[in-house]
């Protein structure tokens, strides 16, 4: 998920640099005349499955608020399988947002709210 986020390769992001290797031709009198470079792929083929596998089991979760696996949430064997809790609440979240409504109008665009803990 953290490779998915900043677009790389998950074995780029565990630190492998690719490999480069630089050959150099010269002619008959020794002077350098071409030097090619050869570079590693960027992505192994290790990074291409586990991003199919990521994408993969994305598709294979529910896109509603619950995220489970399809697998384990549909079908009639599933049916009352399930129950929602009651919400809880971040109190940090109600003070910033309460802190919010008192902002609401050309004022607030610019105001960055935030919490702190009362001690």
């Amino acid at each position: 998920m953290v490779a998915r986020a900043y677009q790389i390769p998950r074995s780029r992001l565990l630190g492998r640099e690719p490999r480069s290797v630089t050959r150099f031709e010269y002619d008959d009198g020794g002077r350098l005349v071409r030097a090619i470079t050869v570079r590693e792929s960027e992505w192994l083929e290790e990074d291409r499955d586990a991003a199919l596998a990521e994408l993969l089991e994305e598709r294979a979760r529910c896109p509603g608020p619950c995220g489970l696996p399809l697998d384990t949430t549909v079908g009639q064997a599933n049916d009352g399988k399930f129950v929602a809790p009651p919400p809880y609440q971040c109190h940090a979240c109600e003070a910033i947002i309460a802190r919010q409504k008192e902002w609401i109008g050309p004022d607030a665009a610019d105001k960055i709210f935030h919490v702190r803990r009362r001690d």
